[in-house]
């Protein structure tokens, strides 16, 4: 990523993490309306309730993903081997894959009661959150090692591995929901099976490079993979803290409500995956680069990234504005109140769309470049007024409030983050 325009860079590495995000997302789209249309719409509001304690694994895993794809694009960009780096990588694999996997096995009757959630949905959504639980170390190892792929530069691998993971979920879940009708608990079991197979793109790395997976597990990269994977974790998991208490007021609201945002919410994931993957790209390019010392390629490189992330915003908020109602009903089916609630929070988040791909291009460069301090910072800010916003704007203007405070808070998060590019501060980490 050191050579080359920026602008064909990004997108030669963004695609293939494009199309595996899809893939994806897309199970989980799958699942969502596999378990609206089959099961109806309290099932519904437990797999919606259960998406914040996930929220908080893929925080952790994805966090430390994204510290190892740091630390080992800066060793390719300054052309050091990355050898020695495997065995802290398998360390990470089995403590935080193993950890989290006890943790929430084992809390997931006292999280939903922390939440609030309606009885109806709480008994089914610690069942799903105890078997998901099962998959945590498949995950833990598909992320961890594909980061080590991506790091290379090579996104096509992890892509491979991950549509054959979300392809088995799709057939799993139509056999086990509706076919064998085991319920909710079908539907876990197929993300477990699902996750494991994920798992494949160890036995890749493996026949690529059989020594490292042959290393033996060692503590000499943990320290810095947590340093350079905080923001991130931070980031996602002050955002799964955030969801947790807004989750709760939603929760008041009734199972319409609660329906209404999980299915919204699992639309807007997908329409913000190109920015979440250019996000990542630039990483990747911003961290080589600066590891190379080249700063003007790092700036060209975000201008470049601007120009096909405003693209992808454009075509997003024309296709919430010309087929939400479309989008909804695939995944609640004919729930009139349903369909019109979330609607109604898919236009107002489109309004600031353009804001929240700037976020993700802003933090992932400032954190390419070795920014720590500023990106947890700006996330605080950020997640801090979300929340607030949402407790207290509720008491005034209803359901609103809870459709307001994402959007709003892209727009203090963009300020802030430009305000620190600008300063050019980060050309001296």
């Amino acid at each position: 990523m050191t050579k080359g325009k920026p602008v064909k860079v990004l997108l030669k590495f963004s695609v293939p993490l494009f199309a595996g995000n899809i893939m994806q997302n897309l199970y989980n789209v799958f699942d969502t309306a596999v378990v609206g249309h089959v099961l109806g719409k309290d099932a519904l509001a437990a797999v919606g309730n259960s998406y914040v304690p996930m929220l908080i694994i893929n925080s952790i895993i994805l966090g430390l993903s994204s510290g190892i794809l740091i630390l080992l694009a800066q060793v390719y960009g300054s052309g050091e081997k990355v050898q020695g780096c495997m065995g802290s990588i398998r360390t990470l694999v089995f403590l935080t894959g193993g950890g989290l996997a006890c943790i929430f096995f084992l809390s997931a009757g006292w999280v939903f009661r922390a939440m609030g959630i309606p009885a109806a949905a709480a008994r089914p959504a610690a069942e799903y959150l105890r078997i998901t639980a099962l998959g945590i170390p498949f995950l833990s190892a598909y992320n961890f090692y594909s980061a080590v792929v991506k790091a290379g530069g090579d996104a096509r691998t992890p892509v491979r591995n991950m549509f054959v993971s979300c392809l088995m979920n799709m057939v799993l879940d139509y056999v086990f929901v509706v076919i064998l009708r085991l319920g909710i608990r079908g539907a876990a079991s197929a993300t477990v099976i699902s996750q494991a197979a994920a798992g494949l793109a160890v036995f890749h790395l493996c026949r690529k490079d059989k020594k490292a997976l042959a290393v033996r597990p060692d503590f000499k990269y943990v320290l810095p993979v947590f340093r350079l994977g905080v923001t991130s974790i931070v980031q996602n998991g002050a955002s799964a803290v955030s969801m947790f208490f807004i989750q709760g007021v939603i929760n008041r609201f009734g199972i319409n409500e609660i329906s209404a945002y999980a299915a919204a919410y699992r639309i807007e994931t997908i329409l913000t995956i190109p920015a979440v993957n250019l996000g990542a790209s630039l990483s990747v390019f911003t961290a080589q680069n600066a590891g190379a010392k080249n700063f003007e390629r790092c700036r060209k490189g975000l201008r470049d990234g601007f120009k096909i992330s405003m693209v992808f915003a454009a075509a997003v908020v024309a296709a919430i504005w010309a087929a939400s109602p479309q989008f909804m009903y695939l995944l609640v089916g004919d729930e009139g109140e349903i369909v019109r609630i979330g609607v109604r929070y898919l236009h107002i988040v489109s309004l600031t769309f353009p804001f929240c791909v700037s976020l993700y291009l802003l933090t992932n460069f400032l954190r390419g470049a070795g920014e720590i301090v500023y990106p947890v910072f700006n996330t605080m800010l950020e997640l801090g007024f979300r929340t607030a916003f949402a407790f207290v704007s509720v008491r005034y203007i209803g359901f609103y409030g809870i459709m307001l405070c994402r959007p709003l808070s892209f727009l203090i998060s963009t300020a802030s983050l430009s305000c620190r590019y600008f300063t050019k501060k980060w050309q001296g980490r």
